[in-house]
């Protein structure tokens, strides 16, 4: 690929609003700080400088510029993010070749082309009985054009030849989710079926959701797990929903494709839909980027109310807080808001939805008063509440011990005794626990966390080419201990550019370095320290480690077991230390 392609895309992009479509941001002198994306926080850690267009958090040390930041964000590798970032850019890429063109774009055109099939068989002659269907649901043209929806022929190899004539290969295809290996060839996955685009929070295609009309299967099919599709970590119309939701302050929760359009078309536009019944953690820390509040709104039969539950401690574990929509006159959003009056039916569950601790408590409470019920169902509910923190428990209490038909205090004393059994059987980790438990494995690159004023010392002769002329490498390469700042020290102080280096480490998959990188701009931003103050650090760096060189002599000196040249050293060291600055 070429280097004057990555520079330029990102010369053109603003790192604060590229991360700002994943991250609520906000502005505190010239960084902008929000909830860190890779590891739950309730304290906000990350931060973003424009100003060196690089990112960083405190909490778990991630750090990079905007091309790691989609890399880890999005799961994508280097050209898969210069992709991604040059369409944003409005960039076309040069560094293309023949040979790379079409698996370059095998994971994203592919998906592309095979929706625009799916749309052209939506409007022909197969895509008749599709049509019916979408029309028997209440869903109009302009709908269908809106939410991209299509149809699947029933054929058993349609998409699969007509991607072959675009040059797509079997291996793409089947990579991609769009085939299945047959024992003789392979063969469409999705036929038969209403076709709805699953796209990832950032508006890029990544996968189908199939809803067969006749026949044998699953009544929905999603595409397979693959590099680029994963179900866990996705919520469908998240793309459209996003900056609905961060206007409104809260998102809306649904099950099915179907019911996510219908809220939609509705005027609910920040609602999204799980794919699949259980809420995962990833699409629980998705939605807690967005907003702090979240309605579920699953279907009213047992199963739905079961999983709405699951959600809604899912939501809750990752600082979300949750409550339950009851719908009535259907039994699901989409059946509600196609009755006459739905709108407002739909707008009154919404207004009277129910907290976690009270909605728990409720759906256990018939159980609760059936004698062979009554112990699992009280189990339930009191290992659920003890989950919780007290201030999330603490206004529901009077409500609950009334529903048990228990006194509040003796309520209290039992999620007590239940909390503390949690705690000493380690049946409960809170998320905070388990980020410390990853945080304390050391890097692969370094056994120790860098030292501050490396990291500030290597962001300053990263950023200042006049900086750089100003220091030998004499000077600090030898007083910095990490092993890969001493290298990035090294290499600006003898003439490499921070361009060159910077495409050296991304031919070689190194983003450690642009994190160190990243990792010193952010405490710089923290603490407010401006470039003329490298010199005083170099110095402390400098003389830091001199005074350990000595404390390290005197050990010896004491023992009796220092050598000559030792002891020639620390005179020698003890003066440059008592006479305060000292020279090369």
């Amino acid at each position: 690929m070429a280097s004057d392609d990555v520079r330029e895309v990102k010369s053109r992009l603003d790192i604060a609003e590229v991360i700002g479509d994943y991250v609520v941001l906000r502005k505190s002198g010239q960084t902008y700080w929000g909830k860190c994306p890779f590891h739950n926080e309730k304290t906000p850690s990350f931060s973003v400088s424009p100003e060196r267009q690089t990112f960083h958090c405190f909490g778990c040390g991630k750090g990079g510029d905007v091309y790691t930041f989609i890399m880890e964000i999005e799961n994508l590798d280097f050209r898969e993010a210069l992709e991604r970032l040059a369409e944003r850019a409005g960039v076309k890429l040069q560094g293309f070749t023949a040979g790379n063109h079409v698996s370059s774009v095998s994971r994203g055109n592919i998906l592309r082309h095979a929706l625009d099939f799916f749309i052209k068989s939506l409007n022909g002659v197969s895509g008749e009985a599709a049509r019916a269907y979408l029309t028997r649901r209440s869903i109009t043209k302009e709908d269908i054009q809106r939410f991209e929806l299509g149809w699947a022929p029933p054929s058993w190899d349609s998409l699969f030849r007509h991607l072959t004539d675009m040059g797509f290969t079997e291996e793409q295809m089947i990579e991609s989710g769009l085939a299945a290996q047959g024992t003789r060839n392979a063969y469409d996955r999705f036929r038969g079926r209403v076709m709805f685009p699953i796209y990832s929070a950032t508006d890029r295609i990544i996968g189908f959701g199939g809803r067969i009309l006749d026949g044998d299967g699953a009544k929905y099919l999603n595409s397979p797990e693959s590099a680029i599709f994963n179900k866990r970590n996705n919520l469908y119309l998240m793309n459209k929903a996003k900056m609905q939701i961060r206007e409104k302050g809260h998102a809306i929760l649904v099950e099915g494709y179907m019911d996510a359009i219908r809220c939609h078309l509705s005027g609910y536009t920040n609602t999204v839909a799980s794919l699949g019944t259980s809420l995962t953690d990833a699409q629980a820390i998705l939605i807690k980027r967005m907003t702090g509040l979240c309605y579920i709104c699953y279907d009213s039969d047992s199963a739905g109310q079961e999983a709405a539950l699951r959600g809604m401690y899912t939501l809750q574990k990752q600082g979300v807080s949750v409550k339950i929509v009851r719908l009535t006159g259907g039994k699901d959003p989409d059946e509600v808001l196609l009755h006459d009056g739905g709108l407002q039916m739909f707008e009154t569950a919404i207004g009277s939805s129910v907290p976690l601790p009270i909605y728990h408590a409720m759906l256990r409470k018939a159980d609760m008063e059936i004698p062979e019920k009554s112990f699992a169902a009280r189990n339930d509910l009191f290992d659920g509440l003890a989950s919780l923190s007290a201030f999330d428990i603490a206004p529901h209490i009077e409500k609950i011990s009334q529903q048990m038909g228990v006194f509040p205090h003796e309520l209290k004393k039992e999620i007590e005794t239940r909390r503390i059994s949690q705690s000493d059987a380690g049946t409960k980790r809170m998320p905070e626990d388990d980020f410390v438990e990853v945080a304390g494995i050391p890097d692969k690159n370094s056994c120790l966390e860098p030292d501050d004023l490396e990291c500030m010392l290597c962001s300053m002769l990263w950023e200042s080419e006049d900086l750089r002329s100003r220091f030998s490498p004499e000077y600090v390469v030898p007083f910095v201990k990490d092993e890969i700042l001493q290298n990035m020290v090294s290499a600006l102080l003898s003439g490499e550019t921070p361009r060159q280096l910077e495409e050296r480490w991304r031919q070689l998959g190194d983003r450690r370095s642009l994190e160190l990188i990243a990792r010193g701009n952010g405490i710089i931003a923290r603490e407010g320290i401006d470039a003329d103050k490298a010199e005083s650090i170099a110095e402390t760096i400098r003389r830091r480690c001199v005074e350990e060189r000595v404390r390290s002599l005197n050990t010896k000196l004491k023992k009796g077991i220092a050598s000559e040249s030792e002891v020639q050293e620390h005179l020698k060291l003890t003066r440059i230390l008592k006479g305060g600055k000292f020279g090369a």
